[in-house]
């Protein structure tokens, strides 16, 4: 790995490692805290962003941080619309949380109630509720 990379090469490894994350996720062998350490490493590899970059676990905190780090790179690698595809932070944090939960839903076969998913602020919590929903009897799973 190079120190020259272009935003386009990061953005294509952030990518390889979230579809990493997300077929670990899929395995059933995963313990609840390994599911939720998974779930952020997921989220962290689709929103771009480094542990160190993460001043807590609230996915609307990290998405605007996500937004702002994709806007201030001045890389003409790629195009903002790969980056952030509306105009508004706000429009675009509430986009964030809703396709990352979408997505783990959708790749774990669970579904939440727009109630559940809209409680769902932090990632942790996320992760917790994508454990429960895919181990209905998680008394009997650690």
């Amino acid at each position: 790995m190079t120190m020259t990379q272009t935003l386009k090469q990061r953005l294509d490894i952030a990518s390889a490692e979230a579809e990493e994350a997300l077929s670990m996720l899929v395995s059933e062998s995963l313990s609840r805290e390994q599911f939720a350490d998974t779930v952020r490493r997921f989220t962290l590899a689709k929103f771009f962003l480094t542990e160190e970059e993460c001043p807590n676990d609230n996915i609307f905190c990290l998405a605007e941080i996500s937004i702002e780090k994709l806007l201030s790179q001045n890389d003409k690698s790629v195009t903002l619309a790969q980056g952030s595809n509306t105009c508004t932070n706000q429009s675009s944090t509430d986009i964030k949380k809703v396709l990352l939960s979408l997505t783990l839903q959708r790749a774990l076969d669970v579904q939440f109630t727009p109630a559940e998913s809209a409680e769902l602020e932090t990632i942790s919590q996320l992760a917790h509720a994508l454990y429960d929903a895919k181990h209905p009897n998680n008394d009997l799973v650690d």
